[in-house]
């Protein structure tokens, strides 16, 4: 189930994102600016938990099973 909902748990996260990126386009002051990077940093790891365990919830159900990782050539 997890693996199938993957853009109803991330699309409005990435959403928040996109719109806390462009506040800090504007004029802040510094103590809103160091809010609203915390807000950003915060809610990146939060979206790269959910990937992970979307990703793995996906490999569980079988969804990534015929998928091929290419190593890098050193």
């Amino acid at each position: 189930m997890l693996a199938t909902r993957s853009h109803e748990i991330g699309s409005p996260l990435s959403e928040v994102l996109r719109i806390a990126e462009l506040l800090a386009t504007t004029k802040l002051g510094q103590e809103h600016h160091q809010l609203l990077e915390l807000m950003l940093s915060s809610g990146n790891a939060v979206l790269q938990s959910i990937d992970g365990i979307l990703g793995l919830s996906k490999v569980e159900s079988g969804i990534s099973k015929n998928m091929v990782f290419k190593r890098n050539p050193c």
